[in-house]
């Protein structure tokens, strides 16, 4: 049975939401707690009060009550799809925290001889840096790979969707105003301005992978210069949002006419028009061209 598009950009996008929760969490427990360094956003906050009361299992509980109120904003904001994945990314956290929590109490950490703690009773560690690179890269994974496929792992992910889909700020500018503001505030709680810095530098790490993986809001524009033109054009039509504007031209060689497709996509659309286009007509010529900024209407809401 052959899958439609759609089904599969469901499928992906559940694909993609169940493996970016679980690099999220294990970059939180195993790296990130490891030194204590903030991951901002809802986890961050739920981070500070589990050190303040030193009780590990304390996180999970907050992920799963303060993401509950986020989840209307996702549905009322975004979409539906995104809400509810964003949901089934939420209860998963807080299993999978709790999960990786206990483990970690029962001695397991793939990191421990890595960390070499000193003292030996002390939560510093001798290579904090590679801590904070390191769990910088994995949370910023984590969150961009659910986004890239239209869901997210919840917390602040769905307040800066909302915000990016409203106005022509990056994601990830938005992503980092938010978590770099409560990252200072979880350091001046805690006293200690290493933290401080060692977390910033994760975080710059955090939104360097994030802006990387997460392509939804980056533009391309597409010429296609086929001479099919009412085939392409109702393949176009029919599985995409995007607008097109459709040119006679003629092969310089040839002679024969032909007719140029140019359409602004976003960017991790790029190979399904590819897909669709090579099926329709195997000899049509593609170019492809990076877009810094678009003014008009443009349909930014892919996630449905």
């Amino acid at each position: 049975m052959k899958l439609s598009n759609k089904n599969l950009r469901i499928i992906l996008s559940a694909l993609g939401m169940v493996i970016g929760t679980v690099i999220y969490c294990f970059g939180i427990v195993f790296v990130l707690d490891m030194c204590t360094f903030y991951a901002g956003g809802v986890t961050g906050i739920a981070q500070i009060f589990a050190n303040i009361f030193k009780q590990p299992y304390l996180k999970s509980v907050i992920i799963g009550a303060v993401n509950l109120p986020l989840f209307i904003l996702g549905w009322k904001g975004v979409s539906k799809r995104f809400a509810v994945l964003s949901l089934c990314s939420i209860f998963l956290q807080v299993g999978i925290t709790a999960l990786f929590d206990y483990l970690k109490l029962q001695g397991f950490n793939p990191f421990h001889d890595l960390a070499t703690y000193y003292p030996a009773d002390s939560s510093n560690v001798s290579n904090p840096l590679v801590f904070a690179l390191f769990g910088g890269a994995l949370t910023g994974l984590g969150c961009g790979i659910p986004l890239r496929f239209g869901s997210s792992t919840g917390g602040m992910d769905i307040v800066s969707q909302k915000f990016s889909l409203s106005t022509k700020i990056p994601f990830s500018a938005i992503s980092g105003i938010i978590d770099g503001t409560i990252i200072v505030i979880g350091a001046l709680i805690a006293k200690d301005i290493s933290v401080a810095v060692y977390t910033i530098i994760r975080l710059v790490i955090h939104i360097i992978v994030l802006d990387k993986v997460h392509t939804v809001y980056k533009y391309q524009k597409i010429s296609i210069v086929t001479t099919r033109k009412e085939e392409i054009k109702e393949a176009l039509i029919k599985n995409f949002v995007h607008g097109i504007t459709i040119y006679e031209t003629m092969g310089g060689y040839s002679g024969e006419k032909k007719w140029d497709f140019e359409t602004v996509v976003l960017t991790h659309e790029i190979e399904e028009y590819r897909k669709i286009v090579k099926s329709v007509d195997p000899t049509a010529f593609m170019s492809f061209t990076a877009v810094k900024s678009i003014d008009g209407k443009f349909v930014k809401k892919v996630v449905s």
